[in-house]
């Protein structure tokens, strides 16, 4: 089973936002993975994410759009669009697979990459569940990394493209707006710039100054701040002290007053409750190793035991999204063309089937 971490490379803190890469590989331009509670910076990747929560539930925020997710929801999110989660329960489960989609156009699925898919399950009728569903079987199997037998890689690279062809054929889609395109790039690396500038800023710098220096007005900036991250300035300020505070805890000797001070906490009963929510536990509790520097998405047995039951469960469903995906699933009129032998073609036979037959 693939389980992904986030743990932030170092040098890589401002290229990818904090978040480790778990995009597809060279070979199978498809990666599935699982987390647990986990705070994901905001970020964007070339591929098409399809996630869906196993246990529990947590807020995305997808192109400045808020999604409260709960148990059994789905989301697709496109290509190239930025997206974060800002909170997540504690006992959140999710599990997630990248596709490249220009790689399955390639293959043979024309306009799949420049397609904007429509999948956010908690904006549908319950009866999009049911189209959903062989997505979550599909995406199960690929995450139940079965290693040990020779066949995996090939088992996994045909699942990978019949999720491919599943999303191609059942899920309603519309045009890509490339002015749409171009206004997000241009807005996210402005975001971008404005996120390496809270890094790096004095204790003094506001955002009254940054939006300033950005040439734009401040409550322009706030609401693009807000739109983009999911959060406002004010908590997103707060938390990279409270990040801060969480290092020098766990690097340094000082006393968590003067680390209080430092990050700028004038009133300590205020302090100790904001560090409680982030990290789920005291300052000193903290120093005493019950938590990491962040909150990162590492599973215990107990959690990968619910994973595995839970992904089984949903993989049984294999068999019947394979039918869906390759377009042979009973009902319906289809047009069918048998290949005639060797290269005597004009002897195929086209006739149309009921499912009946």
């Amino acid at each position: 089973m693939n389980v992904a971490y986030l743990r932030p490379e170092p040098g890589r803190e401002k290229a990818g936002c904090g978040f480790e890469d778990h995009g597809p590989t060279g070979e199978g331009h498809c990666r599935a993975f699982v987390h647990g509670y986990a705070d994901v910076p905001y970020h964007w990747h070339r591929e098409m994410e399809i996630l869906f929560v196993l246990r529990g539930r947590f807020r995305l925020v997808v192109d400045g759009q808020v999604c409260e997710m709960e148990q059994d929801d789905a989301i697709i999110i496109n290509a190239d669009v930025p997206h974060n989660s800002t909170s997540i329960s504690r006992d959140t489960l999710i599990c997630g697979v990248h596709l490249d989609a220009a790689h399955f156009e390639r293959l043979g699925l024309p306009g799949f990459a420049s397609r904007q898919y429509l999948c956010r399950t908690f904006l549908h009728s319950q009866s999009f569940m049911h189209r959903v569903a062989p997505i979550k079987a599909l995406m199960a199997r690929l995450a139940l990394d079965l290693s040990n037998h020779p066949e995996e890689i090939m088992v996994r690279q045909t699942i990978a493209s019949l999720l491919a062809c599943y999303v191609y054929r059942w899920i309603p889609h519309e045009v890509a707006d490339a002015a749409g395109a171009q206004l997000r790039s241009d807005s996210r690396d402005r975001i971008l710039r404005i996120m390496d500038t809270l890094s790096d800023q004095d204790e003094g710098q506001n955002l009254g100054e940054i939006a300033e220096e950005e040439g734009l007005t401040l409550s322009h900036l706030s609401r693009l701040f807000k739109r983009h991250l999911g959060i406002g300035y004010r908590d997103y300020s707060q938390n990279l002290r409270l990040d801060s505070a969480a290092e020098a805890l766990r690097t340094t000797n000082d006393t968590i007053g003067i680390i209080m001070e430092r990050g700028g906490f004038g009133n300590p009963a205020v302090f100790y409750n904001k560090f409680r929510a982030r990290f789920g536990c005291s300052p000193a509790e903290f120093r005493r190793g019950h938590r990491s520097s962040k909150p990162q998405s590492v599973l215990t047995t107990e959690d990968a035991a619910e994973v595995q039951r839970l992904l089984v469960a949903h993989a049984a469903g294999v068999g019947k999204a394979a039918e869906l995906a390759v377009g042979l699933a009973p009902g319906g009129k289809r047009q069918i063309v048998l290949s005639a032998p060797h290269s005597a073609a004009s002897t195929a036979k086209l006739f149309g089937s009921t499912g009946k037959e």
